[in-house]
């Protein structure tokens, strides 16, 4: 559970990184003087400082003594594709490095919640993985999926690209996805894993993936930074 002082450095790091990506800075101009930020921003000296410090050492400012601070460069924006169904790296352009944070993987029992979804019965064992993934080493995903066990190999690798693994060693071939695509914001447990201030804004992707069959191979929620992509779908006109 996130502490009333960790909220508070984490919404004046949302605060400061918002003023940098808008239009007000541009890469090579230099700050406001820390007090003058520290006023518009509604803070202390030493808040502030600490998330200076911080950016600092993420290569987004150059802080010199007497010569104030120098915008470097600013946060890229991703493009999230949500035409193509797949793992981060189908759906994510503009990436230079797409990793992973945290992952954790339980054994569940359906139940009536998952058994409906996924079509088995409510005692059917049911894999369900938690990933953050990042981007440029920063987290911008928390992925949960939820994998009927008896339906894949086990034994297959499923840290990274789930979808990808299992086609290539299983033959599993995606035909149709159920999304359901919403706004939302975090709540305290996603706030932590992504570290982000409780009630930041989100992306929330749910989907089902399922064979030519219909049989359903995979159930997730994803859940994107939305400050950190822009949003891509493709649109065809429908031809009577």
């Amino acid at each position: 559970m996130q502490s009333l002082k960790e909220t508070q450095h984490l919404r004046l790091r949302a605060a400061v990184f918002s003023l940098l990506d808008g239009s007000r800075y541009q890469v090579g101009d230099r700050l406001l003087p820390e007090l003058e930020l520290c006023r518009e921003l509604d803070v202390s000296r030493a808040a502030l400082r600490k998330v200076l410090d911080e950016m600092q050492s993420e290569g987004y400012i150059r802080r010199v003594q007497g010569s104030g601070t120098v915008l470097l460069r600013k946060r890229q924006k991703f493009v999230l594709d949500l035409s193509i169904f797949g793992g981060a790296a189908e759906t994510i352009s503009g990436h230079s490095v797409l990793g992973i944070e945290y992952f954790k993987i339980n054994e569940i029992d359906a139940g009536g919640a998952y058994a409906s979804l996924l079509e088995v019965e409510p005692d059917d064992r049911l894999l369900v993985l938690e990933r953050v993934r990042t981007l440029d080493d920063t987290p911008a995903i928390y992925t949960h999926n939820v994998l009927v066990k008896s339906r894949i190999d086990y034994q297959e690798n499923l840290y990274a690209e789930i979808a990808n693994s299992l086609s290539k060693t299983m033959g599993w071939h995606v035909e149709t996805c159920d999304a359901n695509i919403l706004f939302c914001v975090a709540d305290e447990d996603i706030s932590r894993k992504l570290r982000i201030p409780h009630g930041s804004p989100l992306l929330r992707v749910e989907e089902i993936a399922r064979q030519k069959d219909g049989l359903p191979l995979d159930y997730s929620l994803d859940y994107y930074i939305a400050d950190l992509f822009n949003f891509q779908i493709t649109r065809r006109k429908h031809n009577e």
